[in-house]
């Protein structure tokens, strides 16, 4: 029985952090898209490395607002680095 549960927390825990991650690669690949249809896919892109490197899904969702705001890369290059990036 208990070796039952252990094997139920483990497979939530595992489930919830796959979820996460998929979370957290969807806002990377929404945040690329908004940076391409208003600029150009080449300078979106040159974010790919500095974005991958997040893993705080909520900084991920700002950033996400911040690329459909910005009036300029340079907007948004600040947005990311006013969060250490």
């Amino acid at each position: 029985m208990q070796q039952s549960n252990i094997i139920e927390y483990w497979t939530e825990k595992a489930t919830a952090e796959a979820r996460q991650q998929s979370e957290r690669e969807s806002t990377r690949k929404h945040i690329l898209e908004a940076l391409a249809l208003r600029f150009q896919f080449d300078t979106a892109h040159t974010f790919k490395p500095a974005l991958e490197a997040i893993d705080d899904l909520r900084h991920l969702e700002q950033l996400h607002r911040a690329a459909i705001l910005a009036e300029s890369v340079e907007d948004f290059q600040r947005a990311l680095e006013a969060n250490g990036n």
